[in-house]
């Protein structure tokens, strides 16, 4: 082999090892932040609300008839089939 083809393979060996280092550095920095990222505690989620109580709402002068949250009073309009809702 020659001069120039000896130093050719030789920057190519060189660039090679350089990205390999270079390409090795950013795996590590991923694998830092993978691990940083799966070593935090989750947060506890709040405890569940109780489930919503349901009445039914029957007015055999308008005939409506439907299922409100329990949580409501309700009042009915007695000049139209209007229901009011108030939270107890």
């Amino acid at each position: 082999m020659s001069k120039p083809f000896l130093f050719i393979f030789f920057l190519i060996l060189v660039l090679a090892f350089v990205l390999g280092f270079r390409y090795g550095q950013r795996v590590e920095k991923n694998n830092k932040a993978v691990d940083f990222m799966l070593s935090i505690t989750p947060t506890r989620s709040p405890s569940p609300t109780p489930p919503i109580q349901y009445k039914d709402f029957k007015s055999k002068k308008w005939g409506l008839k439907f299922t409100y949250p329990a949580n409501l009073e309700i009042k009915e309009d007695a000049t139209a089939p209007a229901v009011l809702f108030k939270i107890k």
